[in-house]
């Protein structure tokens, strides 16, 4: 049972530092995966003695998102039942700890089942920290914190792949940059003294908005969306090395350039999204879709290495601008008591996005012949998207709403 202490406010509304603080542990999620990539080959290295030992570490890699896909919604369920803040240090703490165990574990299934805890608890963080940012928050700034955390994300997954291959230089080989896993305690004091339980999580709540049934009619279309939507978005950061490899580039240094440059417009595209959150709904999905279409198709088509990149950095915007949409589209038609549940919702179809996005793109390949091909056809995809949403855009249909304009949806009867 929580406490009354746990429950309220610290006497000031939520400000830059809450803000910041709630974004901060959203990053867990993607840093952690970013780090340990390059040092994959020297682990595979390590354990090339161990039977499926090159199957096994690059599901090291992926199994956190994929977790974090899975346990979401469960986890959305579960702060909704019993509210954000004590589950919210359980689970960094976990985080921490599990993080780090495999700079001492020496079996490879070990460190698998650690990657499978920490994919467990980045579900919970993910998700309870999108969720009180919508507590917090509402209106414009909600909106602005949402699309920050997005945003700000791509950005420091960049800063974390060099550190995770500086680490990976150290006496210790692979295993120290696991030791950075660590460092996610000292967000325990931070959360411990500056985020509250709302106060409509107490056991006090009106009982009508406990009962309000999920308001699944409202937001499944998005999630579905959302899952699309994902499996784009992870199209030119999955495979922009391969892109890149693809048209004569040997260097590390250079594809490394290449990537950071490419995946720099989601950042640019979260701000211009920010920017026309007034907009309805429809008119951002047609430039959204529109622009992300125009990179992939530039990608596909041309030979020269700088016009590759940027058309990455062109698609890359694009999904800066529709996946912050896609978060706040959910969070705004929900109430307090659903809110978890919806972000739960956001983040599995954002990672499982995450996690399906290479095999349809290695598949559509396989079918097509090439890598070159296979995203020019997903540029006819996306560019079909934008017509259909054009057409509602004209026909006055479809999400006409705005963002900005709304701090909640009305909910059925």
């Amino acid at each position: 049972m929580q406490t009354d202490t746990e429950n309220e406010s610290p006497g000031t509304s939520a400000g830059r530092l809450h803000g910041w603080l709630l974004v901060a542990t959203c990053w867990l999620a993607s840093a952690g995966a970013v780090l340990i990539a390059p040092v994959l080959p020297f682990m595979q290295r390590a354990f090339a003695d161990r039977p499926n030992a090159n199957v096994l570490t690059l599901i090291v890699l992926v199994i956190p998102g994929l977790m974090i896909a899975l346990f979401s919604p469960l986890m959305g369920a579960l702060i909704d039942a019993v509210g954000r803040k004590r589950l919210y240090l359980i689970s960094i703490a976990i985080y921490a700890v599990a993080g780090a165990l495999p700079f001492w574990l020496h079996s490879l299934y070990s460190i698998l089942a650690t990657r499978v805890v920490v994919g467990i608890a980045e579900a919970a963080i993910t998700t309870i920290s999108t969720t009180l940012t919508a507590d917090y928050f509402s209106g414009k700034e909600r909106e602005k914190w949402l699309t920050v955390q997005l945003g700000s994300a791509s950005i420091v997954a960049v800063v974390m792949f060099a550190l995770g291959g500086i680490l990976g230089g150290f006496a210790t080989g692979w295993r120290t940059p696991f030791l950075v896993y660590a460092g996610a305690a000292l967000f325990l004091p931070l959360i411990a003294v500056f985020v509250w339980e709302p106060a409509e999580t107490r056991e006090n709540r009106p009982e009508a908005s406990v009962r309000l049934p999920f308001a699944w009619r409202q937001i499944s279309h998005v999630c579905v969306m959302s899952l699309f939507t994902a499996v784009m978005y992870f199209v030119i950061t999955i495979q922009i090395s391969f892109l890149l490899t693809a048209r004569g580039v040997t260097t590390p240094a250079v594809i490394g350039i290449g990537s950071a440059i490419a995946n720099a417009g989601v950042p640019f595209g979260a701000y211009v999204f920010h920017r026309l959150s007034g907009w309805a709904i429809n008119r951002l999905l047609v430039v959204s879709f529109a622009v992300i279409a125009a990179g992939f198709y530039i990608v596909s088509s041309v030979a020269d290495v700088n016009l590759l990149v940027a058309g990455a950095f062109i698609a890359c915007f694009g999904g800066g601008i529709v996946m912050p949409l896609m978060l706040n589209w959910i969070m705004v038609r929900l109430p307090f008591a659903h809110r978890g549940r919806g972000a739960g919702s956001y983040m599995a179809a954002f990672f499982l996005g995450n996690f399906l996005s290479p095999l349809i793109v290695a598949g559509v390949a396989a079918k097509t012949g090439s890598l070159f091909t296979a995203i020019g056809l997903l540029a006819a995809i996306c560019a079909a998207v934008a017509v259909i949403a054009l057409a509602l855009v004209l026909l006055k249909r479809g999400p006409t709403e705005a963002i900005g304009a709304h701090t909640q949806f009305p909910l059925p009867h």
